[in-house]
């Protein structure tokens, strides 16, 4: 049975009290539907990337049974990035830089072949996030 997830698939910075990580793959909808892959092979994603998305990593999310007929890749658009820093805790984090890019003009399509997946799975896309600071 098919899990469609709606959600960011995206580039992060993150820093942690332990490590710093520059540009890598982030985003809920990346992380759940690889996640999800390791318990159902059937995995849908609807989303949006820029062109400076690697296509390495939509090829992997093909080859773990992700479709990702549902990402859309708008022409000379820049993905979605995110940077954070956690505290001690792990728990608590502030947000560095916020650059919405193509997720904030996206509209997402739902697929003809993903209409009937028994189950959903949608990932708030939050509003009014487009500052930047650092």
């Amino acid at each position: 049975m098919q899990l469609l997830t709606v959600g960011s698939v995206a580039f992060d910075a993150i820093e942690t009290p332990f490590g710093k990580s520059d540009k890598i793959v982030g985003g809920a909808g990346t992380y759940i539907s690889l996640a999800a892959s390791f318990f159902n092979r059937n995995q849908a994603l609807i989303s949006v990337v820029g062109e400076d998305f690697p296509t390495s990593v939509l090829d992997e999310m093909v080859d773990r049974g992700i479709d990702i007929q549902g990402i859309q890749i708008p022409e000379g658009g820049k993905t979605f990035f995110w940077s954070g820093k956690y505290h001690n805790d792990m728990n608590s984090r502030d947000t560095l830089v916020t650059e919405l890019n193509v997720l904030g003009t996206f509209d997402p399509v739902v697929p003809a072949v993903y209409k009937n997946a028994p189950f959903f799975n949608v990932r708030k896309f939050k509003s009014g996030c487009a500052t930047k600071s650092g």
